[in-house]
């Protein structure tokens, strides 16, 4: 019998989940790039969180992104939590690895630093207050330009 690899699954956990942007934006990245994946969008109820994770690996998930009401549940199921994750009392990427372990982290804090560098370089933390408006990681550009 010939093993075959499989094709690499990804997806979005969160409940709801239909206004996610994420299947969109990965699906692009992926074809953009000629990446072989698929990134699937699930809506996964509270009670069933802790099933439908320790599954997914074992159907060829190699990772998800964790989105709302779950980023805090899922801390509690992980195996590995980064420092970041740990901090921010959250995680929103969650990795399968090979060994068995689900790692948890959070990029959200990182993204929007990352964000604030390149589209408001002169952005000074101290200066006073701040509003963030927006749709989440996917949402659309900056409306702010120096």
């Amino acid at each position: 019998m010939t093993d075959h690899p499989r094709i690499p699954l990804a997806g979005v956990i969160g409940h709801p989940i239909a206004h996610s942007r994420s299947p969109a934006l990965h699906g692009y990245w992926l074809k953009r790039y000629g990446l072989k994946g698929h990134y699937i969008p699930m809506d996964v109820a509270p009670q069933d969180l802790s099933e439908i994770i320790r599954v997914l690996p074992r159907m060829g998930f190699v990772g998800v992104n964790i989105t709302i009401p779950h980023k805090e549940a899922i801390l509690h199921i992980a195996d590995i939590i980064t420092d970041r994750a740990a901090l921010i009392g959250a995680a929103n990427t969650l990795i399968f690895r090979k060994d068995g372990k689900i790692h948890a982290d959070n990029t959200d804090g990182s993204g929007f630093i990352a964000n604030l560098r390149q589209n408001a370089p002169h952005w000074e933390p101290g200066a006073g207050p701040a509003a963030i408006l927006g749709a989440g990681g996917c949402g659309p550009r900056p409306l702010w330009r120096h």
